[in-house]
């Protein structure tokens, strides 16, 4: 059970400010900062927004900190203290009930590295009750004490062997076991092969046989001869088989490990563990590439999948219309589960069959939430709506989910696989003929998605559905894509307004307070400037809306009846 001790890390941040009255750069720069709401700057790094009782923070608020890390929720007496969110500068984030700035009470704990904590924390530590979430889907739940498992407890691996028992101090002291074929994978802890051929003796792991071992027939058994240099294989004593390289007696460079709980990992290998390049095939069936350092992964791998090719019939008329393809995933299995972008994505599929969305009817559009939303299935509707387009029509793609630089995440992105990579996207946008192409994204790292930048705007035009389609023709036809954040941003979920924040005011915006010069007309240049202004500023500049494309920036996206 080595592989889920995590290592202890302190949850105290390092962010207690301490603010000097020869600060000269301290002031409040908008805004009441005694009593009511303003914005008080401390440094050229570090300033709050929100409410203030008394010249103290009281209230909501939000925080930047001089280490890049910041804070929004609740402050009382100066003092971060209630519920509230913060991210850190390494990119780990906290959400739940603080006290005395610290984490106590109930919350959850997301790791960069995509462990998850939820349960109980006591001034700043894991603490009392709580569960901790693994990548692999791995978990245990039970008694933790200053971060380690300390107390009563089960862990549960990913192929269902459930250990129970009491921990102390993060180890297990007493523990019985039940289902799965679970046994440790070596490491740089275990019996390594030695130059004369020997191998320690060891009890057989418990639980079901091992798997069948690979084929061995024609190489050098390296655990009964000396293998300096060439491809051989070795038998771990936990009945894990290395089939590869070897250096001076040693499992090292390329091969494949076969371990007895069925994983399998294919690639580099130093020091009885992965280490550089390789992937590792669970026996859960996922699977994961990544850059490894000692058995860790420290870098994703890339990966690529084909998209599918199959003709699609344009369907030509003289009239507009509008294709959309709306895409919401909250529920993942390899990621922290989202909460609002199902509902995020069912309110932008409303208005698009609203009038003031453009009335679509059911055979132009299509929504895809959680299950429905694999890799597989939206690219093939996105070809099966954008492709029908012809050359006077709009294509529209809204997708709210995870995202990762380059890419939005399916439901099935495993850590590895299933990727919709922004090239994708593109790849459909120019297979299709219609006019106007529109990409609104709710996901971090959304801005990397892009197509460059836009074209000059055009005069407006008038209200009612029928003018509304008519604009489309009278704009000139491209390429916008709407992103909730830079490229190198996180895009947010807010607690109080129960949606990602992104896609709170891209709905607000369409339904008319986008429409800047009164025209009863929001055109996409108007929605971004709104977005952007609104969006800034409720995250306090931590997240910035991106417009790029090929586009006439008088495309219209919606209209006003009122």
């Amino acid at each position: 059970m080595k592989g889920y001790n995590l290592v202890s890390r302190l949850l105290i941040p390092a962010f207690l400010l301490v603010i000097f009255s020869s600060n000269l750069s301290a002031q409040c720069i908008s805004g009441n900062c005694q009593t009511g709401t303003g914005t008080y700057r401390y440094s050229a790094t570090s300033k709050y927004t929100g409410q203030f009782r008394s010249g103290l923070r009281e209230g909501r608020g939000k925080m930047t900190l001089p280490n890049g890390a910041f804070y929004e929720g609740q402050f009382s007496h100066g003092k971060i203290q209630g519920e509230g969110t913060m991210t850190y500068a390494n990119g780990d984030k906290y959400t739940g009930a603080w006290t005395n700035e610290l984490p106590n009470g109930q919350g959850k704990y997301f790791f960069k590295t995509r462990e998850r904590y939820e349960g109980h924390f006591y001034n700043g530590e894991f603490d009392g009750q709580g569960t901790m979430y693994y990548p692999d889907g791995a978990y245990y739940t039970g008694a933790w004490q200053k971060n380690r498992k300390h107390g009563a407890g089960k862990l549960v691996t990913p192929n269902g062997k459930t250990t129970q028992g009491t921990w102390a101090n993060g180890k297990p002291t007493t523990t019985s076991t039940s289902g799965g074929d679970y046994a440790n994978k070596p490491n740089s802890n275990q019996q390594k092969p030695s130059q004369s051929g020997s191998t320690a003796s060891t009890k057989p792991s418990q639980g079901a046989p091992p798997p069948t071992k690979p084929d061995v027939s024609g190489l050098r058994n390296c655990g009964t001869s000396f293998c300096r240099v060439g491809r051989g294989y070795y038998d771990y004593p936990d009945g894990s088989r290395w089939v590869g390289e070897f250096k001076d007696g040693y499992p090292n460079g390329k091969g494949v490990c076969y371990y007895s709980n069925g994983d399998r990992y294919d690639g580099e290998w130093v020091n009885n563990a992965p280490h550089g390049e390789g992937i590792m095939y669970f026996s859960t069936g996922r699977v994961y590439g990544a850059v490894w350092m000692n058995g860790s992964p420290i870098k994703e791998l890339d990966s690529r999948e084909n998209v599918p090719a199959d003709p699609i019939m344009v369907e030509a008329t003289k009239s507009v219309k509008i294709w959309a393809v709306i895409v919401g995933v909250g529920r993942y299995n390899s990621m922290p589960s989202l909460k609002f972008t199902d509902d995020d994505a069912f309110r932008m599929y409303s208005f698009l069959k609203s009038p003031e969305g453009g009335a679509l009817p059911d055979n132009q559009i299509a929504i895809l939430i959680d299950e429905s939303a694999t890799r597989e299935n939206i690219i093939k509707t996105m070809r099966q709506y954008f492709l029908k387009a012809d050359a006077n029509d709009v294509v529209m793609l809204y997708f709210s989910g995870h995202g990762l630089e380059g890419c939005f995440l399916p439901v099935d992105y495993d850590g590895y696989n299933n990727k919709l990579r922004h090239e994708e996207v593109k790849q459909i946008f120019n297979e299709s003929k219609a006019k106007h192409k529109l990409c609104i994204a709710d996901a971090c790292h959304s801005g990397s998605l892009n197509y460059g930048e836009g074209l000059a705007a055009k005069g407006p035009a008038p209200v009612t559905l029928q003018r509304y389609y008519q604009a489309f023709e009278d704009a000139d036809g491209g390429i916008a894509l709407l992103m909730s954040s830079k490229a190198e941003e996180l895009s947010l979920e807010d607690h109080g307004l129960r949606q990602g924040v992104f896609t709170y005011y891209v709905l607000r915006g369409l339904k008319g307070a986008a429409d800047g010069n009164g025209d009863y007309l929001i055109t996409i240049r108007e929605l971004y400037s709104y977005v952007y202004s609104k969006v800034r500023e409720y995250t306090a500049n931590v997240q910035t809306p991106v417009l790029t494309g090929s586009y006439d920036e008088a495309m219209p996206v919606a209209f006003r009846r009122n």
